[in-house]
């Protein structure tokens, strides 16, 4: 990808940002647990309220592994906006952002294209149709959700389960190696 060898060539000029939305439920997922032989699976609570979910936004700096991350109930082209606002103020030495993202129709809202209009140093790289396998923000969705998300024992206090899912992202917030490797990055 010419964009990542340009951000590696001039770094901190240069950014390369993968962007995607994910949903977290307050309902833990199911699945085997990992149990000694010959024991039972533990039993996962479910709770009797509605199946809330959380949506997050998150920005995977290709070079760094530094994650910007927002969550909301409902991710609509005003928010994603806001995001976007506050893209160039966490990178304020770079020329040129590069920001590869799927091709979501909320991408293409005139709300959001006013807001790519007004940082011009961000320049959209779209995904092919149908790829997610060429984000690797997805692959941190995914460690998310084995770490945190899978028979999570929270479904009764989801504000607190926001609170750990967001927690287990601001392990993300400075540079972390281990997340370029889990993604495929370095």
């Amino acid at each position: 990808m010419k964009a990542l060898k340009e951000a590696r060539e001039r770094p901190g000029q240069t950014v390369l940002l993968f962007q995607d939305e994910a949903s977290f439920y307050r309902r833990p997922s199911q699945g085997w647990l990992w149990a000694w032989m010959g024991r039972r699976q533990p039993k996962m609570r479910y709770s009797h309220h509605a199946n809330t979910r959380t949506r997050l936004v998150g920005f995977l700096d290709a070079l760094s592994g530094r994650v910007l991350s927002w969550d909301m109930a409902r991710v609509t082209a005003e928010r994603l906006a806001r995001c976007l606002h506050r893209i160039p103020a966490a990178f304020p030495e770079a020329q040129k952002i590069y920001l590869v993202w799927d091709n979501w129709p909320v991408h293409k809202h005139p709300t959001v294209q006013e807001a790519l209009l007004k940082a011009p140093q961000i320049q959209t790289l779209p995904l092919p149709t149908y790829a997610p396998w060429l984000n690797p923000i997805e692959k941190l969705w995914r460690l998310v959700r084995q770490e945190v998300a899978h028979a999570h024992p929270w479904c009764d206090d989801f504000t607190h389960f926001r609170a750990i899912v967001m927690e287990k992202l601001g392990e993300f917030t400075h540079d972390s190696q281990r997340l370029l490797q889990y993604c495929g990055l370095s």
